[in-house]
């Protein structure tokens, strides 16, 4: 349990009115009201309200009312508390924000966090400037010459004794009709690097076989010569990639120069992905291409577009316009008619946003250009609500045709996630599957419109279970139902189908909605793995069915994933707590994002993370709470890995700044794991055991690798970050002060860091160690090589 207060006042007048409510999104259940005057009530996800009592005797002018509330479990991050709480009056509905939580600075109405400990054992210490300056020293030198660095490494590099170093006006790409439509890419990602596309150094490109120990669609040899350069492989996609190597060498900051050398390469996994999820919180169209242009450069080439949950629906699908007319809005309306509750932080005022069709279209082929392959997901049963909710509006127009809720169904229920049975689709009614029907197909139509065929399917399918059936709710046994236990239509099923089994239901709908993508020729469905737990890949009809798996090392996630891997699936790493870019850069309350699986996931940590020897991160990470955990590598052959992919979620990122911030730079560390296997990543080896004092893991090696990444990453690689107009996370520096001097360093190379010693009114730039001697106070910052972002700024202690 936790407490929080809540102050409130009115500032000038005596206010005795008790006919309203205060709504706030509280993504802990609330559990108690600590003052007589004041009691709460529980709506719907994460919406709830605390009402006067009829002792409550009226604000006075100017003095405060404390209100302590208990949560339940903790809280240790300032962004756990949501923006626009807001006053509806009883009488009328009408509604106002108050004024200073309608922002997106929460220290407007947040005091600052003074404990962060979870539990008694709880390790994480939060890092301040002088922790963070001696991690910055332990974890790189940036000593390296990373000239010659490429993000992500190459397969092999050969660089000759006396190769040359010569400077280029641009790029003439001679032979670009191979690459095929990645030409326009190639061309667009030049434009924006403010490269010369009829510059003097000659590119050659030729369709030509390659050495055995690299073959593969996506490989090539790039050699690079004073006089010219040529870039052979197999296919476009070859091609493609050695012009982003090309790029990947150059400083697009200064003058271009190139170094003479020999490159062969090839993807370490075929799936190199990033998921960004638009469901709970909105990207726009123009965020999502910045983002492909990105995946591109960096060489990831799977767009995972998580397009639905409970709190929205992104795409318009014609015959269904009730799905963005309602389900992709959110406003104060308790009958949901005209929209979705509002959750998240959104207010009572309307918040929305889709893709229109064109849009999706538009975003297909502007991906095909640049490799990428978008895969749409479209969670179900569970995380459903904005369908089902859209339904039911149409339902009461009168249209049952797609409605996806039993009206008879009285099974209490509550998600992950704090909704109802509204939550998750019925999948024992024959509209539901109709409504599946229908979204196959026109999404379909869009892949065949944009001539991007649509191979992969992404079903969702997590977390369809009630909580209340879990340890901690004291509930008598008749109180704890499965899902739709209670609903007539799978009463009735169950009669008819030998196949359904209520205890399965995510199991049921899998199998369901795979033999329809099957019908309409989609080769590969995907899901998350926890949805086909249960099943084997025979029970599908699809070609391909891959899982994203999910679990953490710490809660015996090495055993799940060989499970999962012995019963056929293809498995995509997209483990919480290395590689969920809604988690925290590091252990301060003032970081953004959630913590549940991990308390932060550094650019480090996502470097280190060894994806085809689990146990391996044992060494190199500690678990949730900060303490050793030990792993072994159980006693079979190593599971067969597919690929990697780092995960946006969205619950506590409003806005698109917020989520460039937070994917980026992370989302270039799952690049570089994706394409490249590092010398300190260790065979699996079965009986082998991990711990952070094992010393199996060679640090040396480890720390030169991140070494040169981290300096080609701050020096030459975010520039590029800031071109395609990416505002990503500046890190904050680490500082300390010995006898008066500041000493400071940061995370990134080439980052400007500056000091001020009058809270922050002027600003110094700092470059070697200076004198502070005589100030009271001293504060640091970092600031992007172009000037237009800063990090957050950090007090230094003048003990």
């Amino acid at each position: 349990l936790f407490y929080d207060v809540i102050l409130l006042s009115c500032s000038t007048i005596l206010y005795l009115d008790s006919q309203f409510k205060i709504y706030f999104s509280a993504i802990h259940r609330l559990l108690e009201v600590q003052n007589e005057d004041f009691e709460f009530g529980h709506v719907m996800g994460d919406l709830t309200y605390i009402e006067p009592t009829s002792s409550f005797g009226g604000f006075s002018a100017s003095k405060a009312i404390e209100i302590p509330l208990v949560f339940e479990y903790w809280s240790v991050q300032e962004t756990d508390n949501m923006p626009r709480w807001f006053v509806v009056d009883e009488r009328d509905g009408s509604t106002a924000v108050i004024e200073n939580t309608n922002t997106e600075d929460l220290r407007n109405f947040v005091m600052p966090y003074t404990s962060t400990m979870k539990t008694p054992t709880d390790a994480n210490i939060p890092i301040n400037a002088e922790s963070r300056f001696n991690l910055n020293g332990q974890t790189a030198s940036h000593s390296i010459d990373a000239s010659a660095r490429i993000i992500p490494t190459p397969y092999r590099t050969e660089i000759p004794e006396n190769g040359q170093t010569f400077r280029i006006s641009g790029f003439a790409v001679a032979g670009a009709a191979l690459l095929g439509e990645t030409q326009y890419g190639v061309a667009d990602l030049m434009k924006k690097m403010d490269i010369d596309a009829r510059g003097d150094h000659n590119i050659f490109l030729r369709l030509g076989a390659l050495p055995l120990d690299i073959v593969g669609s996506e490989s090539y040899i790039l050699n690079i010569t004073a006089d010219e350069t040529t870039i052979t492989a197999t296919e476009s996609a070859g091609l493609f990639y050695g012009i982003m190597t090309l790029i990947g060498l150059l400083d697009v900051n200064n003058d271009l120069t190139l170094k003479e050398m020999v490159i062969f390469d090839k993807p370490r996994f075929d799936y190199r992905g990033h998921q960004v999820d638009v469901a709970r919180n909105f990207r726009s169209k123009a965020t999502i291409m910045r983002t492909i242009d990105a995946m591109a450069m960096w060489k990831l080439n799977a767009l995972h577009l998580a397009l639905t949950n409970d709190e929205g629906w992104r795409l318009q699908i014609p015959g269904l316009p009730e799905l963005t007319a309602v389900g992709s809005k959110r406003c104060f309306d308790l009958d949901e008619e005209n929209c979705l509750l509002t959750q998240l932080g959104s207010g009572p005022n309307l918040n929305s946003g889709f893709y229109k069709r064109q849009d999706y279209i538009d975003i297909l082929r502007y991906a095909a250009r640049r490799n990428v392959k978008v895969i749409p997901e479209f969670n179900m049963p569970a995380h459903a609500r904005a369908a089902v909710m859209s339904m039911e509006a149409r339902a009461k127009k009168g249209d049952m045709s797609y409605r996806l809720m039993d009206p008879k169904d009285e099974t209490t229920l509550l998600t992950i996630q704090f909704y109802d049975r509204s939550s998750i689709i019925n999948p024992c009614m024959d509209s539901s599957l109709r409504f599946v029907e229908k979204l196959v197909r026109e999404v379909k139509s869009m892949h065949d419109e944009a001539g991007i065929p649509l191979h992969s399917y992404h079903f969702g399918g997590d977390e369809a279970k009630n909580i209340l059936l879990g340890a901690g709710f004291s509930l008598p046994d008749d109180q704890k139902e499965l899902p739709f236990s209670k609903s007539p239509a799978c009463q009735k099923k169950a009669e008819q189908d030998h196949s359904f089994d209520i205890e399965h239901i995510a199991n049921y709908w899998a199998i369901k909605v795979n033999k329809i993508l099957a019908e309409h020729g989609i080769l590969e469905m995907m899901a998350w793995e926890d949805g086909l737990r249960g099943t084997v890949k025979g029970h599908y009809v699809t070609p391909s069915v891959a899982v994203n798996f999910w679990e953490t090392l710490y809660w015996g996630g090495i055993n799940g994933l060989v499970d999962m891997s012995a019963h056929g699936f293809d498995m995509i790493m997209s483990n919480p707590d290395y590689l969920y870019f809604d988690f925290p850069y590091e252990v301060n309350p003032e970081e953004r994002g959630y913590y549940w699986a991990a308390r932060f996931n550094s650019v480090y940590k996502v470097f280190t993370f060894a994806p085809e020897n689990l146990a391996q991160n044992a060494e190199t990470s500690t678990d949730r709470d900060g303490n050793n955990m030990t792993v072994t590598t159980p006693d079979v052959p190593m599971p067969k890995i597919r690929g990697i992919q780092g995960q946006t979620w969205s619950e506590t990122i409003r806005t698109d700044e917020q989520y460039f911030e937070m994917a980026f730079p992370r989302v270039l560390a799952v690049a570089e794991r994706a394409w490249h296997r590092a010398s300190w990543e260790l065979d699996w080896s079965p009986g082998v055991q991990y711990d952070v004092e094992s010393g199996l893991v060679p640090k040396g090696e480890l720390k030169d690798d991140y070494d040169g990444f981290v300096t080609a990453l701050g020096c030459r690689e975010v520039p590029k970050l800031e071109k395609l107009k990416i505002t990503y996370r500046v890190p904050p520096p680490g500082a300390v002060i010995d006898s008066g001097i500041l000493t400071a360093n940061s995370e990134l190379p080439c980052t400007s860091i500056m000091y001020s010693v009058d809270g922050g009114n002027s600003w110094s730039d700092y470059s070697d160690p200076v004198s502070v001697d005589g100030a009271t106070s001293v504060l640091v910052k970092s600031a992007s090589s172009n000037g237009k972002l800063d990090s957050r700024l950090v007090p230094v202690s003048m003990n």
